[in-house]
């Protein structure tokens, strides 16, 4: 009888294959420990428990002032042709922001914003002209601006 014994091409590849699985297991190794504490960690921001899902569908009772309300600048400077609304929210005329001219030189604007505080004056042909029915006034980089408060 002729008994094989086994040759050094099969061992080189036994030991190969012993190699790259115990690549393959130390990599596993390393990923369940990765996968399992990023599991862990996101526990913390996203609940794992079914009660803890449910519950975020649950309406909170908080309440927001998230609410955009419209807002009416307007200004009468009789014999302007064009008035322009400069204040903190448009980079102070950065993005202008034109009032439409109507009779006798009544110039409106309506914007939405959300509840605040902002500063802004009227620019009438070139020349700052404060509100005049707000008397809530500041100085800001040496210009005296008007104040609206939106709540």
């Amino acid at each position: 009888m002729n008994s094989k014994k086994p040759g050094t091409l099969f061992v080189l590849f036994l030991l190969l294959m012993c190699a790259a699985l115990t690549l393959f297991f130390t990599a596993a190794e390393d990923y369940y420990d990765y996968a399992s504490s990023s599991v862990e960690g996101a526990a913390q921001t996203a609940p794992l428990e079914k009660e803890d899902l449910l519950n975020l569908n649950k309406k909170t009772n908080e309440k927001f002032n998230t609410e955009i309300k419209f807002r009416n600048f307007f200004l009468t400077v009789p014999g302007a042709q064009q008035v322009e609304l400069q204040a903190d929210f448009n980079g102070w005329g950065k993005t202008p922001i034109k009032l439409k001219k109507y009779n006798r030189g009544y110039f409106e604007i309506s914007l939405a914003l959300p509840a605040g505080e902002y500063k802004y004056v009227f620019v009438a042909d070139g020349k700052d002209v404060l509100d005049p029915t707000n008397q809530d006034r500041t100085q800001y980089q040496g210009r005296t601006v008007c104040i609206k408060t939106i709540r």
